[in-house]
């Protein structure tokens, strides 16, 4: 790893980015995302490339009162609004047809996000970045912008994950055996990167650490001053929920996965007596932060999948957004982890919490909208991890298993009854498909190859 000190992480985004740049004159770009996923980082460096000299930051955070100042008058004054951020800036000379502005954080001020819906269709292209926007929203006197392109940041993948660790001929392989599904002779060393994933995550500061130093307890070390910073968002007075409630949320997502049972979440365990009309909030504004993710339950096998609501809207599991925060709150030494012989003193549970909040992160960052599933004959047991639809309404179950144990008698029933032209199941075996009685097929990936399924939808 030495010698890549000084080299950017690579991301997925920054083709967003880049396509919006030179083909959508018309409308802004609003980055959205959690803290700490690399917004500013990744904008300010897309800017620089982008427009040179004619790239322009407007810090919403380091001093608003001055920067509030520049939205004052008409929001739908654009031009106005630009001749005063440049007084500010102390730039000359800002080119419509080259400039690009960057609103930094723009939620801390209502006018600047308002001020958006004026700048679409105008001479000038701006980018936003918002961190809690969804939250920040709810609490809005100004409607949301119209008129404006929203896209949104998400933590690193296991295959960007691969690119900050130069390990780009792996990442290839991994999608060209996904497509094969010959076996790959390099399983097992990536078997041991994706654990590793597990613990840092793909929060970039962490990552840009393990690959830095090659130290774990490193990479650890910034998880828990981010995991500290979202405790302090959640509890912070000012944002109009219980914190105390949603810091319960939060501390028993570990407890809640590694039941052995269904993962559904229960409001019981957050506290004694717990119930949907006290917590939903601090829920929501917890998804609504991007720290957490939902996937609700459906009953349906085939196109279009839907929620299942029962009268109380309790059907539905909860993750962390980011697998290194998830794995930092158990409280497990990374030492313990990676090592083959400790970490077979760890519970299967555990294992396999792990590997399914990795899987729902990977599905989201695959741009994929999930649900699990259960039959609907409330007498028969089980249930499927996963459930999403592709662009042609074909309904693909995922199942997802820590060990190389695969047998699933539910993910089995739903190929027989389903239409589904395959099915998926993540472990960590070999690459591998089999034929069905149906005619279906049973496509079998390894965990770290997770990310390959975007190229299903």
């Amino acid at each position: 790893m030495t010698g890549m000190a000084s080299l950017p992480l690579r991301r997925k985004f920054s083709q967003t980015i880049e396509n919006w740049f030179h083909e959508d004159m018309e409308h802004p770009l609003l980055v959205t995302g959690a803290r700490r996923t690399g917004k500013t980082y990744l904008l300010d460096r897309a800017g620089a490339e982008l427009a040179g000299d004619q790239f322009v930051r407007l810090d919403f955070q380091t001093d608003l009162a001055a920067v509030e100042r520049i939205f004052d008058g008409p929001t739908d004054d654009v031009d106005a609004i630009v001749r005063r951020l440049a007084e500010y800036k102390g730039v000359d000379g800002l080119d419509p047809s080259r400039a690009l502005l960057f609103f930094d954080e723009v939620q801390l001020d209502e006018r600047a996000l308002n001020s958006l819906r004026f700048f679409a269709g105008s001479r000038w292209r701006v980018v936003a970045s918002g961190s809690l926007l969804g939250v920040a929203t709810r609490q809005r006197k100004l409607p949301f912008p119209s008129g404006v392109r929203q896209a949104t940041l998400l933590p690193m993948d296991f295959e960007e994950f691969l690119w900050a660790l130069n390990e780009d001929a792996m990442a290839r392989a991994i999608r060209e055996h996904s497509a094969s599904f010959e076996p790959y002779v390099l399983h097992e060393r990536a078997l041991d990167l994706y654990r590793r994933y597990l613990m840092v995550g793909g929060m970039p500061l962490p990552v840009r650490q393990y690959r830095d130093t090659g130290s774990l307890d490193a990479a650890a070390e910034e998880i828990a001053e981010i995991e500290s910073t979202y405790t302090a968002d959640m509890t912070d007075v000012d944002n109009g929920i219980s914190g105390i409630s949603a810091k319960r949320i939060w501390d028993s997502l570990p407890k809640q996965l590694l039941r052995a049972s269904t993962k559904k979440f229960k409001y019981s365990e957050v506290v004694r007596g717990g119930r949907r009309a006290r917590l939903l909030e601090p829920l929501e504004w917890l998804a609504a932060a991007g720290v957490v993710s939902i996937n609700e339950l459906t009953r349906d096998a085939r196109a279009p999948l839907a929620p299942y609501n029962d009268e109380e809207g309790s059907f539905f599991k909860v993750y962390v957004a980011d697998t290194g925060v998830m794995f930092n709150k158990f409280g497990v030494s990374p030492a313990l982890f990676v090592n083959p012989e400790l970490q077979a003193s760890l519970s299967s549970g555990f294992r396999g919490a792990l590997a399914e909040n990795y899987v729902m992160q990977a599905l989201k960052a695959a741009g994929l909208k999930t649900f699990y599933w259960m039959p609907e004959d409330n007498g028969q047991r089980g249930e499927i991890d996963f459930v999403y639809q592709t662009k042609r309404a074909e309904v693909i179950p995922v199942e997802v298993k820590s060990a190389r144990n695969v047998s699933a008698k539910t993910f089995s029933r739903f190929m027989r009854e389903s239409h589904a032209p395959f099915g998926v199941r993540l472990s960590e075996n070999e690459f591998g498909r089999m034929e069905l009685e149906n005619g279906t097929e049973l496509r079998s990936l390894p965990l770290y190859a997770a990310f390959c399924m975007d190229a299903w939808n």
